[in-house]
């Protein structure tokens, strides 16, 4: 992620008097996702994460560290969210929401293996089966009506191309959007990097602030296309095959939603090519910014369309 707001260590020092956690140690810019600004903090008690919200207003925001505590407090591998001295789960910088939340131990992957498929089927299940029992109904802010307006927004940018592709998966998306499936709270961005491992087990579930009330099929199509992908973007059926028995034997797939998978695949695939789309075309001015490409999540949206209905669960 890039660092968007920068903080001195004076300001983190006087940042700290509202917690309990420590005398401050270091602080440390992390060069890893899009949307906040995130710093590896270290104070004389433990390792942290500080995260400065740029774009969750302070109405919105307390409802994602509420989720994470939940989770934490279920037993899930999720981070615990800090308290300020006053009981609050963030604080006001810069004119900014902020958290401090525990770091977690391990690493994310580059690749991935069979068990590792196995393992975030197996996680994905549980986590529905935790946040199932979460009962405010967190907005999905990339929902039906954001791809809509962002594929308005892109139409001066992009070819022709690249607009008659999202044409026809926001047309399969519509019908998708139509269906009585099962719903809850689902991450909507569990890929490889949100996924730390430590010794080849999981070891934590990060980056909950795209959480929201949606198809729970929808985050099993997610994760597979980033998990069980090859390089041109085509589905890895033995790494698919073992994380979706896995998911199914934490939380059973329904008969109706495996007749939509196909569907669920390309709204996956959709949302993220908006985003990096977004991300290329509207760049966000940060300290350490990167873009990600497109063209993967293009690869990928091709495939899905082209074998909508060849996919089987």
């Amino acid at each position: 992620m890039s660092v968007y707001t920068k903080i001195s260590e004076e300001e983190i020092i006087s940042h700290l008097k509202k917690y309990l956690i420590g005398d401050f140690v270091n602080l440390s810019g992390i060069a890893d996702g899009i949307e906040n600004t995130n710093y590896a903090l270290i104070t004389t008690r433990d390792n942290y994460i500080f995260t400065i919200f740029e774009n969750i207003d302070k109405n919105s925001i307390e409802q994602y560290l509420l989720f994470m505590n939940h989770l934490h407090n279920q037993g899930l591998m999720c981070p615990k969210v800090e308290k300020t001295n006053n009981g609050k789960l963030f604080e006001i910088i810069h004119d900014k929401p902020s958290a401090i939340i525990q770091k977690l131990k391990g690493k994310s992957l580059q690749q991935t293996s069979n068990h590792n498929c196995e393992l975030v089927g197996n996680l994905l299940g549980e986590f529905h089966n935790y946040s199932n029992k979460f009962k405010t109904k967190i907005n999905n802010t990339r929902n039906f009506e954001w791809r809509k307006k962002s594929s308005i927004k892109l139409s001066n940018y992009i070819s022709q191309h690249e607009s008659n592709l999202i044409t026809n998966a926001l047309s399969i998306q519509a019908e998708f959007e139509g269906q009585n499936l099962p719903k809850g709270i689902i991450h909507a961005d569990l890929f490889r990097d949100n996924v730390l491992f430590d010794k080849k087990e999981i070891s934590g579930m990060i980056d909950f602030y795209y959480s929201c009330y949606d198809f729970l099929l929808y985050d099993l199509a997610v994760t597979i296309n980033d998990w069980c992908c090859d390089v041109n973007g085509e589905i890895i059926q033995k790494k698919a095959n073992v994380c979706i028995k896995s998911y199914n034997l934490k939380r059973k797939i329904t008969e109706d939603e495996k007749l939509f998978w196909g569907h669920a695949l390309v709204s996956a695939a959709l949302r993220f090519y908006l985003s990096r789309l977004l991300d290329l075309h509207f760049p966000k001015i940060g300290e350490m910014t990167h873009i990600k490409d497109p063209k993967v999540f293009e690869n990928i949206l091709k495939n899905r369309i082209k074998n909508k209905d060849k996919f089987q669960l």
